[in-house]
């Protein structure tokens, strides 16, 4: 143990030998820690069995021997304090250290309800192991942070704000227009989500849609979509029978590990009567590359149902070419920031038009967002773009909205 690094290891009372910067190995019967001993980390069994004791030095007195991937110490993650207890090797032992810095790095990128309760529930066990009385224990006593409890409150009144909007209808579909850049028809609309609240009016999507996908919520309100936006399309073909009009559903990583979402899809088709082909569901780009193979197994058995799917914000992530053919993709979805390189320079132009000349090479068609000019709408028409869509064409419409515009643009 030469490495200055680990010299503070002989002073805090650990045994074994470090493995690595994470790791201790123990011999059969070494002694990890006594009770009493102050501690900053817990500890995870990797291999071999550890008895918790209260007196290690002595044979016998074991009050539970744990195994592999089990985890003891954890009271010390919040704190420096003395070990209720001793700690032996049971057999040759591999630990796995978890420090109280790590714990600290992960509660900083959690949510603060989650550091909220972790402090408030280490606090009260602490106070039993310590022999306190429960009963006096009062929250002005919990060393906390008052900014997370007060942020913990919020996002708790919050969520359950959602919960309820969704129960009482405050939840609004709008659709944005998708148009034909050829004929600037109506092609199809796309879903979007709005909350109306009765006290605080116009809720930011920007607000509730991350807090809808934090909290899990996002996968009861996707299937409300799904259905809500299956029910418009047939008023919104009923308003042009003689064309399709296809409308376009976004769908959150999150909705991948949703049970109950291909079943809501089947509900939805056979409640509602549309045909599935003019159902097109949005998944970002980088959401589906971080969850690739689940992506993958969802949209392949959607698409086996007959419903299309597009790649939404193609360009703000990877823009990786390489892997677009391995994609079951219908439609790919340019952002934005493709339309802002239009007015650079000439570089910009190329890679649009090569974008869309690989799009469709793979049999996808092109959609283009963020339009606001006509001469972005000629250029990109010129380019070969196939649909565009944008403020130039509407904003966000409602229901009966959306119907008159299907309506005015024959």
């Amino acid at each position: 143990m030469s490495n200055p690094a680990f010299a503070w290891l002989r002073t805090t009372g650990f045994g074994g030998s470090m493995t690595d910067r994470f790791q201790i190995q123990l011999s059969a019967g070494e002694i990890l820690f006594q009770k009493g001993d102050r501690g900053d980390c817990a500890y995870i069994v990797e291999s071999g069995a550890i008895e918790i004791c209260h007196h290690p030095e002595l044979p016998g007195g074991v009050v539970a021997r744990l195994g592999a991937q089990e985890i003891f110490g954890e009271m010390a993650l919040f704190g420096e304090g003395t070990r209720s207890a001793g700690a032996r090797a049971g057999e040759p032992t591999t630990l796995t250290r978890v420090t109280h810095e790590y714990l600290g790095e992960r509660l900083q990128a959690a949510n603060p309800m989650l550091r909220y309760l972790l402090r408030t529930l280490s606090n009260r066990c602490r106070d039993l192991l310590n022999g306190k009385d429960i009963l006096a224990w009062q929250p002005a006593a919990v060393q906390q942070d008052n900014a997370d409890r007060t942020a913990a409150n919020a996002r708790v009144y919050a969520e359950q704000e959602l919960t309820l909007a969704l129960e009482r209808d405050e939840l609004q579909l709008h659709f944005q227009p998708i148009v034909h850049l050829s004929g600037l028809e109506v092609a199809g609309f796309e879903a979007l989500l709005r909350w109306q609240h009765p006290q605080r009016g116009r809720v930011s999507p920007a607000d509730f849609i991350p807090l809808a996908e934090e909290s899990g919520l996002i996968n009861p309100i996707g299937r409300w979509i799904i259905d809500r936006s299956c029910s418009a399309l047939v008023q919104l073909q009923a308003a042009r029978p003689q064309q399709p009009i296809f409308m376009s559903i976004n769908l959150s990583s999150r909705q991948f590990d949703d049970a109950e979402l291909l079943p809501a899809i089947d509900q939805a088709l056979a409640r509602h009567p549309v045909n599935p082909a003019l159902i097109k569901l949005e998944v970002t780009e980088s959401l589906l590359l971080q969850r690739l193979d689940d992506g993958l197994r969802l949209l392949q058995a959607c698409r086996a149902r007959g419903l299309k799917v597009s790649l939404d914000d193609f360009g703000t992530g990877y823009s990786s070419l390489s892997y677009l053919h391995r994609l079951p993709v219908d439609t790919l979805k340019l952002d934005r920031s493709f339309v802002l390189q239009l007015d650079t320079n000439d570089a910009g132009m190329k890679i649009v038009a090569a974008v869309i000349g690989l799009a469709h090479q793979l049999g996808m068609d092109v959609i283009t967002e963020g339009l606001e000019t006509k001469e972005q709408i000629d250029t990109l028409r010129n380019l070969g773009s196939d649909l565009g869509q944008g403020y130039h064409f509407s904003r966000p419409l409602s229901l009966a909205e959306a119907a008159a515009f299907v309506r005015k643009s024959l």
